[in-house]
């Protein structure tokens, strides 16, 4: 096909998916969306960084599932969604459906938590587009039915892929993509998203490998941060009193999360949070049974909830609804966490993101603002 033709291809099909997000209620695209929409038409691999609340979800899935209901195929999954984590997968589910049942596409999750049920009919009739995370796709690539569904992959999108960069869970989700390409008949186009990377470049080729080209689009607005550092000077109990007190004299309407850096330590406050506060306290991290684990994520949503206190199970994009605080016990140790943490207040990338970081450590007191500073300098 010559270039001319190719363009005006490229360009029938922008109209065709420009018309598609009018038709689902967007009135406008966002600035990412109008950079990435472009380029996933023309099957670019890409890396797109923007902002929580920009888009990025549906500037990938929506021309994808476009593409995917043209060439779909009874018994083959066309489009894979990975996310770091099993509530993101719910999550996502729930948020684009509707996109897949506009295409007239069955959409299934696959995790940990996933029903003996739900496994083996997904195994026997597989659906057009599957989430599911990096340890779950591992026990995919094993299973010969599995293999031969995923055969006519078409496309992989990866969120939240700043958390997998620089951990074993990478190193494997790596070595699965290039496994999906070799048993796939056709090539595979990668997405990833994010709204926190360091180097975007180191995380492209992670995204794609060393030798293939691909397309870093960026949204180069920066949040701002309102947050305030407090030292209180005493034991845990007395960072657990500060809490109460505080949360008492703001009086908020809206949930406010209260992350940690490990289980022990939420779970640890959380005990003495219900001891010593009139306000509801709940706790939420990975080994918590899936049950509580989404009575707590459906309170966030609804509002029912006032103080979560939570590890990195609650970090990444999860539509949590509206938060109006985020605190931090401790330094959050790497911009992108603080970026991540205390962004999940305020879900709006028009809104400055309100945080309280709390400790009794000096030295998490003086790395906390030097993490500040960097994001405030831009550097990260």
């Amino acid at each position: 096909m010559s270039e001319q033709s190719q363009e005006k291809t490229h360009n029938k099909q922008l109209d065709s998916v420009l018309d598609k997000f009018h038709s689902l209620g967007f009135t406008q695209l966002t600035e990412i969306q109008k950079k990435a929409i472009p380029l996933i038409i023309q099957k670019k691999d890409s890396l797109i960084i923007a902002p929580t609340g920009s888009g990025k979800t549906e500037c990938s899935v929506i021309p994808v599932f476009s593409f995917v209901s043209a060439t779909k195929q009874a018994g083959k999954i066309k489009a894979l969604y990975i996310t770091p984590l099993r509530a993101l997968n719910r999550d996502v589910f729930k948020r684009i459906i509707k996109y897949a049942e506009y295409e007239n596409l069955t959409i299934q999750i696959r995790h940990g938590d996933t029903s003996q049920a739900a496994r083996k009919k997904i195994t026997e009739s597989p659906p057009d587009v599957l989430i599911t995370t990096p340890e779950t796709l591992v026990i995919l690539l094993t299973q010969e039915k599995m293999l031969n569904a995923l055969s006519d992959l078409e496309w992989v999108i990866i969120d939240e892929i700043h958390d997998l960069l620089s951990n074993e869970r990478g190193s494997q989700l790596s070595l699965s993509l290039e496994r999906l390409q070799i048993n796939a008949k056709l090539p595979m186009t990668r997405i990833g998203l994010s709204a926190t990377v360091g180097n975007s470049d180191d995380a492209a080729k992670f995204l794609v490998g060393t030798k293939r080209k691909y397309e870093i689009i960026k949204d180069n607005t920066i949040r701002k941060y309102d947050v305030e550092i407090k030292h209180v000077n005493g034991t845990i109990s007395d960072v657990a009193d500060y809490i109460v007190e505080y949360m008492v004299k703001l009086n908020l309407d809206s949930p406010v999360l209260l992350f940690t850096n490990t289980r022990g330590e939420a779970e640890f406050l959380a005990s003495i949070l219900k001891e010593k506060s009139p306000i509801s306290v709940e706790l939420h991290h990975g080994s918590l049974s899936q049950q509580v684990r989404e009575e707590t994520e459906d309170n966030l949503k609804s509002g029912k909830s006032r103080l979560v206190v939570c590890t990195s199970s609650l970090e990444l994009g999860l539509d949590i609804g509206s938060v109006e605080l985020v605190m931090h016990y401790g330094s959050p140790r790497q911009v992108s966490k603080f970026m991540q943490r205390i962004g999940r207040s305020k879900h709006n990338k028009h809104s400055s993101a309100k945080g309280l970081i709390i400790t009794n450590n000096v030295d998490d007191e003086l790395e906390t603002r030097a993490i500040l500073e960097r994001i405030h300098t831009r550097i990260f």
